[in-house]
């Protein structure tokens, strides 16, 4: 098996992604265990980032992912899914998407440095990073109790 630190960003993207995908799967799975149980599951607060498209998120996730750093746009081509041929991976594609990002969120959510790529911007940055933290508050259960005994 190859080494993921020594993978290209884009490799370590899309084995990141994976493994989300996969824990997804295990948190659905223990949240019907729970209900079995009797144990109710706190209700998910509202998605902060519901808004995006799924492209739209992929590359605010590359994006927050290496904060501060700038990102090359081949690698944000690379994070987009959907787009699995090359031929379609046009810079044009990654334009557009960080144009929604920007009528969205504001244009100092996504910071273009000119010959190098892009970064997220501070403040979008640090909300997210506070938005992440509360939600990972509000989903730790108070009282947690044994589904098996």
């Amino acid at each position: 098996m190859r080494d993921i630190n020594k993978a290209r960003p884009s490799e370590r993207i899309r084995f990141q992604q994976e493994l989300i995908r996969q824990q997804d799967e295990m948190i659905d799975l223990l949240k019907g265990a729970l209900a079995a149980a009797g144990i109710q599951v706190p209700a998910k607060p509202e998605s902060w980032l519901s808004e995006l498209t799924t492209q739209e998120r992929a590359l605010v996730g590359a994006l927050f992912a290496r904060f501060p750093r700038v990102v090359d746009r081949y690698d944000l081509l690379d994070a987009l899914p959907g787009y699995s041929n090359t031929e379609d991976r046009q810079v044009q594609i990654l334009n557009v998407v960080i144009h929604r990002i920007r009528k969205k969120l504001g244009e100092g959510a996504v910071r273009t440095e000119r010959g190098e790529g892009f970064r997220l911007g501070q403040e979008l940055y640090a909300d997210l990073k506070c938005k992440a933290e509360a939600y990972n508050t509000a989903t730790i259960a108070p009282e947690p109790r044994s589904v098996f005994g």
